[in-house]
């Protein structure tokens, strides 16, 4: 059998018993030779409790199957997947497919696994939807800006297909209207952290859930600090092959460390800290959910706004439309504010802008480090990331090989990361008069 059959093969689950599936690992990683089983992902039980939720309470299962999500890498944190279910309706001659996607632990990639572990992504996402989300939808009024979680255990979670609502990815690289529709479902995520904090009677979410808001991208420590050094390592050698001052770009990159902190004098909100473009999915009326909140942290309001513009523009853009885009965004989250009975003191626009520059730096680093893997084509991606060999040596040794090849193949992926890091060094060079967050 090649690997591309193995590929396209789904997991069908036999409905009649609690089946653990022995070949999972294979959608996964199809060059891998591990042996390693994983876990049970669904079980029959639980996949009843999502029909009787969903569905009808009456529904009698058929058949259910778990399939790889798709053929590309859509995320780096996890292994994504689709639990179809085929229902017959109880008394009546009527049938029903659903569709869900379900998020594991990459367990066939050891290193992988044990990276995701070690940064606590999987339990900061489960305690999100668990513990957070009710708290930040309660009563809220206006549109979703997140999928509804149905399921969550030790390793896995469970969520509404939004795809199956109509709701798609688009393009890498945003243009304006897609840029603006993505900045409005952030402030409505915002505008629901301030209104969720109000009711807390002085307490904040950081001291409600304290492990939740930790840092958990950049770490001085660990695994997440040697996949931070060989990003960097990255850029340094990616600018000395464009004969740019590469001096001070360590050092600009060290700052990462404390502009990720909450801000002291400035509205810190719920942040979702991962906005690359497959993180965003759109329907056809130009409605936007954010998926992914395993980076979820506490920071002011600019800093999503800035991530936003520098992980899914191009500079050209940007520079056209930044203005634009923070005073939609603070129109945005000023509308929802008030149409929810926000009784305290409305954030100013000026904290706005002013977070914007302090978060400007960070923003442009968090570029110069996803830019690399993001925006590869998806079936690149996967072939490089599920391959336990190939996964460790691109995360935690030396990129430079792989990226080499990608620019020398795709003009478009190259063109950008020059973009990217020629910005790097320009900032660099003027670290000192930088703004600082305080």
């Amino acid at each position: 059998m090649t690997s591309q059959m193995i590929f396209e093969q789904s997991i069908v689950i036999n409905p009649d018993n609690n089946f653990i599936n022995k070949n999972v690992n294979r959608l996964e990683n199809v060059q891998s030779n591990s042996s390693e089983i994983i876990p049970t992902i669904v079980t029959r039980q639980e996949v009843e409790i999502l029909v009787k939720s969903t569905i009808s309470s009456e529904a009698d299962i058929i058949d259910y199957k778990l399939q790889r999500y798709s053929d590309e890498k859509i995320g780096f944190l996890g292994t994504h997947l689709q639990l179809i279910v085929q229902v017959k309706k109880s008394n009546y001659n009527e049938y029903e497919r659903r569709s869900f996607f379900v998020k594991t632990i990459p367990y066939n990639i050891p290193a992988q696994a044990e990276y995701v572990k070690e940064k606590g992504v999987f339990k900061k996402e489960i305690q999100f939807f668990k513990d957070l989300v009710p708290l930040l939808t309660k009563n809220f009024k206006g549109d979703t800006w997140s999928p509804h979680c149905y399921l969550t255990k030790e390793s896995t979670i469970i969520f509404e297909d939004l795809k199956f609502k109509g709701f798609t990815n688009r393009s890498k690289l945003f243009d304006k209207e897609t840029l603006l529709s993505a900045v409005a479902c952030i402030a409505r995520f915002h505008a629901s952290s301030l209104l969720a904090e109000e009711q807390l009677n002085g307490k904040s979410l950081i001291q409600l859930y304290p492990e939740l808001m930790q840092e958990s991208e950049f770490q001085l420590t660990g695994s997440s600090y040697t996949w931070f050094i060989t990003a960097i390592n990255l850029a340094v050698s990616l600018a000395k092959n464009l004969e740019l001052d590469a001096s001070a770009i360590y050092k600009a990159s060290e700052r990462i460390f404390d502009i990720r902190l909450p801000s002291q004098n400035k509205r810190n909100v719920v942040s979702h800290g991962d906005l690359w473009s497959y993180n965003i999915l759109f329907d056809k009326n130009n409605r936007c959910n954010l998926v992914d909140f395993q980076l979820v942290r506490y920071a002011p309001l600019a800093h999503d706004v800035m991530q936003l513009l520098y992980l899914t523009t191009s500079k050209e853009l940007r520079q056209k439309c930044e203005s634009e885009v923070i005073k939609y965004y603070y129109a945005t989250l000023i509308e929802h504010l008030k149409i929810n009975d926000f009784h305290s003191s409305l954030p100013t626009f000026e904290e706005v802008l002013e977070g914007a520059e302090e978060q400007r730096l960070l923003a442009l680093i968090t570029a110069i480090i996803f830019h690399p893997t993001v925006l590869m084509d998806g079936i690149t991606a996967a072939r490089i990331m599920d391959n336990p060999i190939t996964y460790e040596a691109y995360y935690f040794k030396d990129r430079k090989p792989f990226v080499d090849k990608i620019m020398a193949e795709d003009p478009v992926y190259k063109q950008k990361l020059i973009e990217t890091v020629e910005e790097l060094v320009e900032m660099s060079l003027i670290l000192d008069s930088l703004p600082r967050p305080k």
